[in-house]
């Protein structure tokens, strides 16, 4: 009951915010508030060739993506946290002032604005495809106080538009966020275009060798576990490590990335051969430099389908995780690979050199079937006016 109230209390105070700043006039700018920040990028990286088009990056604490590298004088970096006013204060202006508006996850300030008619607000969510359910879909929101629901609902009626890689996913939004099939499009996902960019990839390999040259030359284990929500402070980590150094030899190299919303990382065991690599700020060049993916629940999979390499699923509290978080299925079209669950079943998968193409190849074009590396172009023609850009 507290927490509605400091929720509430926070939520007016921002609507006080918003209705004062929404008697300026608009200004024809584009804000991108992120969680995640590569969906962002990626569209961020496009409007930048429009030199006159000011860019203004409002970033949650766990977004790790650095926008200073937009290639843009015109542009400027805020951090959108309670702690932060000076910052929240002037983000809200940028909110109420700017007639495109990018997020990328649910956003609570949402369910007390109201903008404008000539405001464009795009979800380009953070995912691809989706495993774990969502939003109403979430087998907890039922048990939320009807205050906390009426807020959900509000949030969601503010995306005008979503960018989508599939029918699938289209109706997977439909049935969490409760709105109509003509708030999507038909795009593709924009963070998707870097699997068809043969050069960004060639690039990235450079990058992330630069960044970690303890594993040049060796064979990659990205893992990448999504997060159990009694668990985001620390997660209870099921990976025997032990395991993985004995029966793998020198040529193995392990690289562990947690989900953004799991804080604390400074628990998991060091070793020349496991490299935690939560600080890196682009997934997906870690992706392109792995060989192997060992992932349970996350959206990881829909973007690696694409690299057409090994994936497996090291799901140890499956049933569980479907009870408490709930899974859209448990086919071959949310798991392309070897479901386990156990780090030995893990560990003989890896020296399997066995590899499915056909289930990966179809889970990839179920998931990116409008995916096909013009996603972000063809999102910004859609969305801006020709006189805006």
């Amino acid at each position: 009951m507290l927490k509605e109230v400091l929720i509430s209390v926070y939520l007016i105070i921002i609507k006080i915010i918003f209705l004062l700043f929404n008697l300026l006039p608009l200004q024809n700018k584009t804000v991108f508030l992120s969680s995640f920040g590569d969906n962002a990028f990626f569209v961020a990286m496009e409007l930048s060739r429009y030199e006159e088009h000011q860019l203004i990056f409002i970033n949650q604490a766990r977004c790790k993506i650095d926008f200073s590298s937009i290639p843009t004088k015109n542009k400027k970096i805020l951090s959108f946290e309670t702690k932060n006013f000076i910052d929240t204060y002037k983000s809200i202006y940028h909110l109420a002032t700017s007639k495109y508006i990018f997020v990328d996850n649910y956003v609570g300030i949402l369910s007390t604005v109201q903008f404008r008619k000539d405001v464009k607000c795009v979800q380009l969510w953070h995912a691809a495809g989706a495993i774990k359910r969502f939003g109403w879909s979430d087998p907890t929101t039922i048990d939320r106080s009807e205050q906390a629901k009426t807020r959900f609902q509000q949030v969601y009626d503010r995306f005008h538009f979503i960018p989508v890689g599939s029918k699938q996913m289209a109706q997977i939004f439909t049935e969490s966020f409760h709105l109509d099939q003509n708030r999507f499009l038909y795009t593709g996902v924009p963070q998707t275009d870097f699997y068809f960019d043969s050069i960004a990839k060639t690039k990235s390999l450079i990058r992330v060798g630069e960044t970690y040259p303890s594993i040049q030359g060796k064979k990659i284990v990205l893992y990448a576990p999504t997060f159990r929500k009694d668990e985001l402070e620390k997660m209870n980590f099921k990976f025997d490590i032990d395991q993985f150094l004995e029966r793998l030899d020198e040529k193995y190299v392990l690289l562990i990335r947690l989900h953004p919303s799991v804080k604390d990382v400074t628990h998991i065991k060091s070793h020349p051969r496991v490299l935690v690599v939560n600080d890196y700020p682009h997934v997906n060049e870690l992706m392109i430099a792995s060989d192997i993916l060992v992932t349970d629940y996350s959206s990881i999979p829909f973007e690696f389908s694409l690299l057409r390499k090994k994936m497996i699923f090291f799901t140890y509290d499956l049933a569980t995780y479907d009870k408490e978080q709930g899974l859209w299925d448990e086919t071959s079209l949310s798991f392309p690979g070897p479901i386990v669950k156990t780090t030995s079943e893990v560990i003989d998968h890896i020296l399997d050199p066995n590899i499915d193409f056909q289930k990966i190849d179809s889970f990839k074009n179920h998931w990116n079937t409008f995916s096909t590396g013009h996603a972000t172009k063809t999102l910004i023609s859609l969305i801006y006016d020709d006189n805006d850009l």
